[in-house]
């Protein structure tokens, strides 16, 4: 756990290529089931693939189709569902936020929106007492769940000196699914010393769900985004064969650095659980939920955040953070036996990036959370 992400780009003993996910000799991928592959960036390399548009509702579609015919992983799943589509109206969400710092008003306001069902969000509201600028938008999905042939696109982009925060009403519920699969493409884009925290509640894989998930963060060295994600691998007490019993579950993150989006690393997680006995000693070791945490922060935080995050691992929880290529950041990775022991462990660690770029900590959770 002490080095949760790999660096180099070696082929895994026993993995078997799957074909590029990124061609052009740049970037690969082998499936190599419950393993972490990452890569970073020397300099003038660039992205075979370049950052997808998500600045409308249009562009976002065309991104995700290409998304969705680059994942090998989901060779298998691309049959229509004969209810409906894949992608059609209803089923092709989309929302972008534009967050902006107003001198007037002293505070950051949410300055444009546009939304397709079923992604929707609230105004911005005030609620962090240690950080009374900080918008807060909560992001609803109008349709309760995630179901096969969904495709879903979020594009945030904060300004320059913007302080904000972007949550979700509740746990991502990705239902079962006979026909194709789900898709999620994230975009955040950050201006100079702008502060974005992107926290949604945990997606719950359940039984045959197939779920891709692509994530995309361009920001400047003074720049800071937090970005967190919970995987609950199944409803514990619903079947004998929910937990793990998932299909397939992808999801990758790509970080550029400035206007140029000069690419600094990217990671995809592929789980397979036709090919893994999740359970093992060697992959989830008797826990059963994945927590990542990723705090890409100016470089002079990292030693510190990692050193006050730790390590260790423990009956209910394990947990390690790593600082990621390029000083871009640290990852912290957290196993546990469930969702509010991750949480807790993550809530911390977000604390002390809130403490270290801001100057406060988070303040008391609240009681209904």
């Amino acid at each position: 756990m002490a080095d949760a992400l790999r660096t180099g780009w070696e082929k895994p003993a026993g993995a078997e290529a799957t074909g590029a996910r990124r061609t052009g000799g740049t970037v690969g991928f082998f499936s190599h089931p419950g393993m972490t592959q990452s890569r970073s960036f020397g300099e003038g390399e660039v992205l075979a693939v370049p950052v997808p548009d998500c600045s409308s509702y249009e562009a976002s579609r065309r991104a995700l189709a290409r998304m969705g015919m680059e994942a090998a992983e989901l060779d298998d799943c691309r049959t229509e569902p004969p209810q409906m589509a894949s992608g059609a109206t209803g089923k092709a969400g989309y929302l972008r936020l534009d967050f902006r710092h107003d001198e007037a008003l002293a505070r950051t306001v949410l300055s444009d929106m546009d939304r397709r069902v079923p992604l929707l969000a609230q105004k911005a509201l005030y609620w962090e007492e240690s950080q009374p600028d900080m918008a807060c938008v909560i992001v609803i999905a109008a349709a309760g769940c995630v179901v096969q042939g969904d495709r879903l696109a979020l594009d945030v982009s904060a300004g320059p000196g913007a302080r904000a925060l972007v949550t979700t009403q509740s746990a991502a519920k990705v239902h079962s699914m006979e026909h194709n699969y789900a898709s999620q493409l994230q975009r955040f884009r950050l201006d100079e010393d702008a502060y974005l925290e992107y926290m949604p509640d945990p997606l719950i894989l359940h039984r045959g769900a197939r779920y891709l998930q692509d994530t995309h963060v361009t920001l400047p060295a003074s720049a800071s985004f937090v970005f967190g994600d919970i995987l609950v691998p199944g409803r514990r007490w619903h079947h004998v064969e929910e937990l793990f019993g998932f299909d397939v579950y992808s999801a990758g993150l790509s970080v550029s650095r400035g206007e140029n989006e000069e690419p600094l690393f990217e990671e995809r997680l592929v789980l397979d659980s036709d090919d893994t006995e999740f359970r093992s000693v060697a992959v989830m070791g008797g826990y059963e939920v994945l927590g990542s945490l990723y705090a890409l922060v100016p470089e002079r935080y990292c030693a510190l955040l990692k050193n006050a995050v730790g390590s260790d691992v423990r009956d209910d929880e394990a947990w390690g953070a790593s600082i990621l290529p390029h000083g871009a950041g640290v990852a912290l990775r957290v196993l546990g036996r469930s969702s509010e022991a991750v949480r807790a462990r993550m809530r911390g660690f977000h604390s002390l990036v809130r403490e270290a770029v801001l100057g406060r900590a988070l303040p008391a959770e609240f009681l209904w959370r």
